[in-house]
């Protein structure tokens, strides 16, 4: 538990070290110290609430934040008049809140409950609350199509809470690298989507205001948005597949502590052993290389004839692209190596919730 304990403490070092500084990236990094810190508190039974003001801490870098990225949007694309007049209101706004961050950091009002050392966490339980999450992820993306951005907001919410249950989980037992990365690729793809609508959003409210014609001002963005949430669609089972990969572990208890560790699914997964995440090989190699590793089968293979279906991935161009490609017919016949049917009469999906781990020892 004392790696979980020295993490924690380093995210509190890397606050503080940052602490007066309010730039787009600064604000970022102290969003995320926050988030990876609040899991880890829970996962000890310790209230978040008890990190002071650390909730008004949240929602005022939030604030910033949300003016910062739409800033950083606006100033990368060619501006039309109107767009210059609301940058004009960002950059004034931004200057307000860097004043509230910089008088709030200034007092150090942001303090930490400590961790003792004689604390201590069931893996087991914890994988546990892990899997539960992720259930919990896979129930969203179930409930409902994916139309628009409030439904991918929600989405991400689920999604943001398996992951950092994740990264807690990384830190007493072997998940790959790359895995890792590949959560956080989505959670970008996630967040780019998200940061859309917070300028489609502002820019309606600015323009209610004012009495201001929006379309002609969002338009664009609503078309960028809506490319980017149809791709997201598209690679919704490839998106859970990489989601149940990362929790495919073997749960053993001892008789006096608890230890997890990771095992390879032969049948169900086809792990390339000689995958390996190389300092020198390229970010699109290392990532291509771990999504090559997802190619599942659906079902057993019949001796005498092909497998019903393989599931392929590659990375496309510069932008980590995921790609999922299908075989017409067995799709036909309604074979789904993902367990993720759309229904021809709601686009509702059904998802097979169920990780493939060994509960031989688990008691």
């Amino acid at each position: 538990m004392n790696t979980i304990i020295k993490n924690y403490n380093l995210q509190i070092k890397k606050y503080q070290k940052i602490e007066s500084d309010s730039s787009e990236n600064e604000i970022h990094d102290k969003r995320v110290i926050l988030r990876r810190i609040f899991p880890i508190l829970t996962a000890f039974k310790i209230n978040p609430s008890k990190v002071k003001n650390g909730e008004k801490a949240f929602k005022l870098f939030g604030k910033l934040r949300d003016v910062q990225v739409q800033l950083l949007k606006l100033e990368s694309i060619d501006q039309t008049p109107e767009i210059m007049e609301y940058l004009t209101f960002l950059k004034q706004v931004e200057s307000e809140l860097k004043e509230k961050v910089r008088r709030f950091c200034k007092k150090k009002d942001l303090e930490f409950p400590t961790i003792k050392k004689t604390s201590t966490l069931k893996k087991t339980k914890f994988f546990l609350k892990t899997e539960k999450s992720l259930n919990k992820l896979i129930e969203r993306v179930q409930s409902r199509s994916i139309d628009d951005a409030e439904d991918v907001h929600k989405i991400r919410i689920e999604f943001k809470k398996f992951r950092y249950k994740v990264e807690v989980l990384s830190y007493i037992v072997d998940i790959e690298e790359s895995k890792l990365e590949l959560l956080k690729i989505y959670q970008d793809k996630l967040g780019e989507i998200q940061d859309y609508e917070v300028l489609i959003d502002g820019i309606k409210k600015y323009c209610k205001k004012r009495s201001l014609d929006e379309v002609e001002m969002i338009d664009q963005f609503e078309h960028d948005q809506d490319t980017l949430i149809v791709n997201f669609d598209n690679q919704i089972e490839l998106f859970i597949a990489v989601c149940k990969d990362v929790l495919i572990l073997n749960r053993e208890v001892g008789n006096s502590d608890e230890t997890l560790n990771i095992i390879d699914k032969s049948g169900l997964i086809e792990v390339k052993t000689d995958v390996a995440v190389d300092a020198e090989s390229s970010r699109k190699d290392q990532l291509g290389s771990i999504l090559d590793s997802l190619v599942i089968k659906a079902g057993k293979e019949d001796k005498n004839n092909e497998p019903n279906e393989i599931v392929d991935t590659e990375i496309v161009g510069n932008e980590d692209k995921l790609v999922l490609v299908k075989d017409k017919a067995n799709e036909e016949n309604n074979i789904d190596p993902l367990k993720v049917n759309k229904s021809k009469s709601s686009r509702k999906r059904s998802i097979d919730r169920s990780i493939p781990v060994d509960t031989e020892h688990l008691e």
